[in-house]
């Protein structure tokens, strides 16, 4: 999840940035997990192609990119993810070491009995992924039964990206600046005037991004 060190980003760019290597520590995938008929993302060996997209599997391709995988993969959670995405492993070219080691951009822990993508645990417990796909996958599938989990005490799902942040918080990550980071860089997605292609450049000095350990 965060870490203690913070550093301040110059600029906070999701479009045109440059992909950076990740580094993939085991080569078995769990997409079979989704049925290949719930989504147009086509999976070929080492890559995935969709639209006009296509991205190598052993690479963490551009922020923008990877959300226009996730609108696909995971509509219901793209904005959470990439805000998040952004916020625990960095923008492009800031990739923390648990996503250059085990292609996992969001800081998930390995669970104790859910279904998940991920294909091993780390000695800190954190989620190993075969891909970066697979990560986008397993945080959908988390956050899914998170909601389902809010639906049961609350009589409704969550109404909001917002809301769904804000439950998060505390059992997700209980640092406050972390969820308040999360729903800055959400808002600035949902502003965006195109929400298939989020043109997201911004300058905020009270916005804080985790370092690398």
């Amino acid at each position: 999840m965060l870490r203690s060190k913070w550093i301040f980003p110059t600029t906070v760019l999701i479009l045109c940035s440059a992909a950076v290597i990740g580094k993939a520590t085991f080569e078995t995938s769990k997409t079979s997990l989704i049925k290949a008929s719930d989504t147009a993302i086509v999976l070929r060996k080492d890559s995935l192609f969709f639209d006009t997209l296509a991205l190598s599997l052993k690479k963490i391709p551009p922020v923008m990119a990877m959300h226009h995988v996730a609108l696909e993969a995971i509509p219901q959670w793209a904005n959470i993810f990439t805000a998040v995405k952004i916020i625990e492993s960095g923008v492009d070219g800031q990739y923390s070491k648990y996503s250059r080691l085990y292609n996992n951009l969001v800081g998930m822990r390995y669970p104790r009995s859910r279904k998940t993508t991920a294909v091993a645990k780390s000695k800190t417990n954190y989620s190993i992924y075969a891909s970066w796909y697979d990560c986008i996958l397993d945080f959908g599938m988390y956050l899914d039964g998170i909601n389902r989990s809010f639906a049961k005490k609350r009589g409704r799902p969550t109404q909001s990206d917002q809301e769904m942040v804000k439950y998060l918080y505390g059992i997700y990550n209980t640092n406050v600046r972390w969820r308040n980071d999360v729903l800055k860089v959400l808002d600035k997605i949902q502003e965006s005037n195109s929400p298939k292609e989020p043109a997201i450049m911004f300058n905020d000095p009270a916005l804080s991004v985790p370092s690398e350990n």
